[in-house]
């Protein structure tokens, strides 16, 4: 597969994946210092639940944060936080189907059977895609989506925050603060006892919020230089995927560089094995066993076979890797004049936009979307082509699919996709650039790549905005998997009441036997910490073990000790959690 120029311009690819760590990428460990806290943000409003329709059309209005199918812009202070939207859905028949009343409230059925969507007369919805498979709900001030493969998302408000989870182990707590005048929000993303942070500032675009990412440190102009000027000569890599159930499976799909003639390569490639191994987490999170389970990649339809030349490519060519570093470079080159801490300057989707030329994306998360009246599936590491930004008002834009995985959107098909789902990959492109110049910046040399001259990090600059963030929340690991429970419990619940026979009684309909959770009642409070849930500076060995287990190997020299896991490598020194990677 070859990426074509459009309108004589060579097309520029963004990537993302949702917040998954590498495991050669530095793992962010919780901060010596505690930054001052300002003052809390306000709770969202209750939701009031709807009144129950005595026609056929019942209509209503829910905030929701994350992918919906209608949106408008959620205004500041909306429940929705980050990400937040309005979403407006009504209760009606689709094409050729009906509207019916059971216990519960009113079921949209199409014209096979299948429940479209519901409104519970206690306020659930829930609406459903066109093989009859749940899409989302919206109960007990959740919001539980389904994207491809069965990965569920999870998110609710929870007192002055908000916890958005991907399932156990996976997903992030959100905090909205204040900073010289202006409205910031600090995400701590939690992966398997690891996290770190990332600071958004919400803005407007087409007619939609939306939420472009702000870095944590600035580098010197001199830094963002090197890394997007050539090296004196290309330098082979070596990664040490060799063994991770992830790239062994997408192997026919992606092949790293065999040189990389600047950091900005090496970027490319960081963030692409960044999507892929956030596909495949995604995969195992979601139960979804015919993506785990290990495959012969020569009978895999992801490669390119070349008829005239006789030899077969991964999917994602050359020439697609080679916009990823295009797109790299032109981030770095508006770093470069904008790397000032106090002005906080970022680029984001009305910048990238404005200059009237084609851009490609990469999808950062799972996600179901619209194509051509069906619904397929998106996952991390599909390429996207937009040729036309959206309109003035627009709150979606049409995509055509480049390159997609087994199971996915359909190569040439074109999808509709929401402009926040847009900002996150964005966001994640300039993350991704961030963490990859925080590796070569903290481990110079590694691997035999040239190291930054000293005078390119020496100035180095942490944003005040990032130092005014609300503190870590200390059991925000444990948040996030008690909201991964609680949403697959209030998704079998709703749905219960969904499909509940027509003017039938359910068993959900009184005292769920699904986690004894009542249909009306509040989930209950995340449950009191019972010590750290996540591997900081200074921990003990043993401390270390708690959280992650026995790790599966160890390395012993004089004061110093490492530990092994399958995604994380941790060094003590004298008894110190000194690193982890």
């Amino acid at each position: 597969m070859s990426v074509t120029k459009v309108h004589g311009t060579s097309p520029r690819i963004v990537i993302a994946s949702l917040a998954l760590l590498l495991p050669l990428a530095t793992l962010a460990v919780a901060q010596t210092k505690k930054p001052a806290a300002p003052a809390k943000a306000p709770s969202a409003p209750a939701k009031a639940p709807a009144a129950k329709s005595s026609s056929t059309t019942a209509s209503h209005s829910t905030t929701t944060p994350g992918h919906s199918t209608t949106t408008t812009g959620a205004r500041p202070g909306s429940a929705g936080g980050a990400g937040g939207k309005t979403t407006t859905a009504s209760v009606k028949a689709p094409p050729g189907g009906s509207v019916h009343e059971n216990a519960h409230g009113t079921v949209a059925r199409t014209s096979d059977g299948h429940v479209s969507s519901f409104k519970g007369n206690n306020g659930h919805e829930a609406t459903f895609g066109h093989n009859g498979q749940v899409r989302e709900v919206h109960a007990n001030g959740m919001d539980v989506r389904r994207g491809p493969g069965g990965m569920r998302r999870t998110e609710m408000v929870r007192g002055d925050h908000r916890v958005v989870a991907y399932g156990h182990g996976r997903g992030y707590v959100e905090h909205r603060y204040e900073y010289g005048g202006h409205r910031y929000y600090a995400r701590n993303y939690y992966y398997h006892g690891g996290y770190y942070r990332g600071y958004y500032h919400p803005y407007y675009y087409g007619g939609v919020q939306v939420y472009g990412y702000m870095p944590a440190y600035y580098y010197p102009p001199v830094y963002y230089g090197w890394a997007y000027n050539p090296w004196p000569a290309p330098v082979a890599y070596g990664w040490g995927w060799g063994g991770a159930p992830w790239y062994g499976y997408y192997g026919a799909y992606f092949q790293p560089y065999p040189v990389y003639p600047s950091a900005a390569f090496w970027i490319a490639d960081y963030m692409v094995a960044a999507s892929l191994a956030d596909a495949y987490a995604a995969s195992q999170a979601s139960g979804d066993s015919a993506r785990m389970q290990p495959v012969n990649p020569a009978r895999l339809v992801y490669a390119s076979y070349n008829p005239d030349t006789g030899t077969t490519s991964p999917t994602m060519t050359k020439e697609v890797k080679d916009a990823v570093a295009d797109e790299i470079k032109l981030e770095l080159a508006l770093a470069q004049k904008t790397a000032d801490p106090a002005s906080g300057s970022t680029s984001n989707l009305e910048t990238l936009l404005s200059d009237g030329k084609p851009h490609v994306f990469v999808a950062s998360t799972g996600v179901t979307v619209s194509s051509s009246g069906t619904d397929c599936g998106l996952t991390e590491g599909d390429v996207l082509a937009l040729n036309t930004p959206p309109g003035k008002d627009a709150t979606t834009a049409d995509l055509r699919v480049l390159a997609s995985k087994q199971s996915d959107c359909a190569k040439g098909s074109v999808v509709t996709v929401e402009l926040t789902d847009l900002q996150e990959m964005l966001n994640h492109l300039l993350q991704n650039i961030d963490k990859g110049l925080a590796e070569m910046k903290d481990h110079p040399g590694q691997g035999g790549l040239p190291a930054p001259p000293a005078e390119a990090i020496a100035g180095t600059k942490e944003a005040p905005y990032a130092a005014a963030a609300p503190p870590v929340d200390a059991d925000g690991a444990a948040e996030v998997d008690d909201t991964a429970k609680q949403g697959a419990q209030v998704e079998q619940q709703v749905v219960a009441e969904a499909t509940a026979p027509d003017g039938s009684d359910a068993a959900a309909s009184t005292a769920s036997p699904i986690g004894g959770l009542a249909p009306s009642t509040p989930p209950p409070p995340a449950p009191a910490p019972k010590g750290p849930t996540v591997i900081a500076l200074g921990q003990t060995p043993e401390q270390v073990i708690a959280i992650k287990g026995q790790p599966t190997n160890k390395a012993a020299f004089p004061n110093k000790t490492v530990f092994f896991y399958p995604d994380l490598k941790i060094t003590f020194v004298n008894g110190k959690l000194t690193d982890a990677q």
